[in-house]
């Protein structure tokens, strides 16, 4: 069986989407997508508490990226979803807007 790996992004928003910012997640990484999903809505759930909206996604990724360095880009759709796109880092820089560079010293 295929060890499979995922992360949790939170990302709040004051006003409309267009005023967001992630959110630290209380976990970095997790085994599998479903003890991120057990996690997260009271994860969400925190982020309300701050923020107008809360946004809130699991996603799979490859180990190997937990281990390196990972581009984590997200956006909130016209439908009002969260999605989020992993991908291997090709150059490391440093966050801005809805990117994140995750490496394994975080």
């Amino acid at each position: 069986m295929e060890h499979v790996a995922a992360i949790m992004v939170l990302v709040g928003c004051m006003q409309n989407a267009t005023a967001c910012r992630e959110v630290p997640s209380p976990v970095i990484a997790f085994e599998t997508v479903e003890e991120c999903q057990a996690l997260l809505p009271p994860a969400m759930e925190e982020v309300g508490k701050v923020f107008k909206t809360a946004y809130g996604k699991c996603a799979e990724v490859d180990p190997a990226l937990i281990v390196e360095s990972a581009v984590i880009e997200w956006a909130i759709t016209a439908a009002g979803k969260l999605e989020v796109t992993v991908t291997p880092d090709e150059e490391p820089y440093a966050v801005a807007g809805g990117i994140h560079t995750l490496s394994a010293d975080e």
